[in-house]
């Protein structure tokens, strides 16, 4: 009853937000908070463990990816640096559905996104559901993706938008014009394990688990599980 209850009260929620788009610009000058910085640092860390950049083409000098889920877009200058350390142009995309929603200080997911987007050589944030996006990608960065009902309603979304299956199999057939490759990680083994199985029914193959364990100064708490997943040729 508590879960039926709380998918129509997100179902209301996310189309009030979704639609009272109120636009504001961060300050010239504005901190992020100590725990985003944080979470950027951590975040190339878990990208360097799971050695993302092996992956890149010795030959090929530009790459358009994507980060689906952004939320604030915050790793758009982490995403940057991780391509411009190896001497590559990247366009970067970031892809939030919940775009609108308000936080704390009443900017907007959508406010932050465009802020971050500043900080990268070429990026933008794009509100709008992955499943509508057609540009052909090299990487897709799904982290942490629903691929169950309970997250997703944690989360604040109407449950018609868990589509797991065709979410990878979207990934998967934009990745596949350019032979590009996907970053996959879950919260827990358990998510990466039902992650893993939408990836490898869409058409990837699954790269060695890489697990990345919080220290006493983390602000995660918990572990990050994640793998890198090639299209089968």
């Amino acid at each position: 009853m508590f879960e039926k209850f709380r998918g129509l009260r997100n179902q209301v929620d996310f189309f009030i937000r979704s639609r009272v788009r109120f636009k504001r610009n961060l300050p010239a000058g504005f901190e992020i908070s100590a725990t985003e910085r944080s979470f950027q640092k951590e975040m190339a860390e878990f990208f360097e463990l799971l050695k993302v950049t092996a992956q890149l083409k010795s030959t090929q000098k530009d790459y358009v990816i994507c980060d689906v889920g952004t939320k604030n877009f915050s790793l758009a200058p982490v995403l940057d640096k991780l391509f411009l350390n190896q001497n590559k142009n990247v366009e970067i995309h970031g892809i939030e559905l919940d775009a609108y929603r308000r936080l704390a200080n009443f900017y907007t997911r959508a406010d932050y996104g465009r802020f971050f987007a500043r900080q990268a050589r070429n990026a933008q944030f794009r509100p709008i559901d992955f499943l509508m996006f057609q540009e052909p990608l090299d990487v897709v960065f799904l982290l942490n993706p629903f691929v169950s009902k309970a997250p997703l309603l944690s989360w604040g979304l109407p449950e018609k938008y868990l589509k797991p299956k065709e979410i990878f199999k979207h990934a998967s057939e934009l990745l596949q014009k350019k032979k590009g490759f996907l970053v996959l990680s879950c919260p827990s083994l358990e998510e990466l394990e039902t992650a893993s199985d939408f990836a490898k029914e869409a058409g990837f193959q699954l790269g060695e688990l890489a697990i990345w364990n919080p220290s006493s100064q983390s602000i995660q708490k918990k572990a990050r599980f994640g793998r890198v997943c090639l299209l089968n040729r």
